[in-house]
């Protein structure tokens, strides 16, 4: 399966010259949105609150219908607070729900705190379409048709520790994959940031749409992330330690797996030439088109090289 990446000359010059792709934290994106959704609405995450309340009340007389070798160590300490509580008499279900409102007074201020604290800095996101002739990809993208497309194979010759990879959805509120109450019983587990990550990272909104976008992720080390809940004064603090501070990650593709190269219409002969001797002095084999407008409809045709050189020395002997 091939996949397109649109970029401008000066960056196809490094890519080919280093066989290499960037994968960059979606804080260097041109969508200001990236990772920003918030699956749960506030009325979710009550209920998940409810839901959480009866689930250690249940864990407290001794019904355990969970695995509670699973919960979070959070969990576990309330589930013997409330047990205590219960057995003294002095149990108050209020208490412990106005506690978990005041903790989660914003949910949705708070899951993009902690995305964007904790996670987002982390991300390498490598976006690519299906399509090398999408006209907004060419205006955006390639430098308005001066630029070229890349017909790529495979995207790496390693495969990135815990890639993720599909199809971006578009859409003006998530239909979420995880659940708020995974979350509270459990914490932060791999699972539910899996989840987390593919609501929030494979999601944008509709009007991004025509970029038919196909998304590779991965995630550098996300260091020490340690979550802090005072619970009386219903306060709560992200720490993060040993994050690095760069926010992109080249990563190698295969000479090989580098099928084509398709130049805009625009593209001027001197940066033609330019990519074709890089493409001469190492061990891509690839083959060469370009974009042509005819009769108001773009198209793509094969470039020839003998007679791209004939149409250059002409150019050159003119001038």
């Amino acid at each position: 399966m091939s996949f397109y990446k649109y970029t401008n000359i000066n960056t196809a010059v490094l890519v080919l010259q280093n066989s290499s792709l960037r994968w960059s934290s979606p804080l260097l994106f041109n969508d200001l949105e990236e990772c920003q959704f918030t699956p749960f609405t506030k009325e979710q995450h009550l209920k998940s609150h409810e839901t959480y309340i009866q689930v250690l009340e249940g864990c407290a007389r001794g019904c355990l219908v969970y695995n509670i070798n699973k919960f979070s160590e959070i969990t576990m300490r309330l589930i013997h607070v409330i047990a205590l509580s219960m057995e003294k008499g002095t149990y108050d279900r209020k208490d412990y729900a106005n506690v978990l409102a005041n903790i989660s007074g914003n949910p949705e201020s708070d899951y993009r705190d902690f995305m964007n604290t904790a996670l987002i800095r982390c991300f390498r996101v490598l976006c690519v379409t299906e399509k090398y002739d999408n006209s907004l990809m060419w205006a955006h993208y390639a430098d308005q048709h001066y630029g070229c497309v890349f017909e790529l194979e495979d995207l790496y010759d390693k495969e990135p520790r815990l890639l993720r990879k599909g199809y971006v959805r578009y859409h003006e509120n998530v239909e979420p994959r995880s659940n708020p109450l995974d979350m509270l019983l459990y914490g932060e587990t791999d699972e539910v940031r899996d989840l987390m990550i593919r609501d929030v990272a494979f999601s944008k909104r509709t009007f991004w749409s025509y970029e038919q976008e196909y998304r590779f992720m991965f995630s550098e080390t996300f260091g020490e992330i340690t979550t802090k809940i005072d619970m009386q004064n219903n306060t709560k603090d992200i720490i993060v330690n040993k994050q690095s501070d760069q926010l992109f990650t080249d990563v190698n593709f295969s000479k090989k797996s580098l099928k084509s190269i398709i130049f805009g219409v625009r593209c001027m002969s001197k940066d033609i030439q330019k990519i074709v001797d890089i493409l001469e002095n190492s061990d891509y084999q690839c083959d060469l088109y370009q974009m042509k407008m005819r009769d108001g409809c773009l198209f793509k045709e094969e470039l020839s090289l003998q007679n791209f050189q004939i149409s250059v020395e002409a150019v050159q002997k003119q001038t």
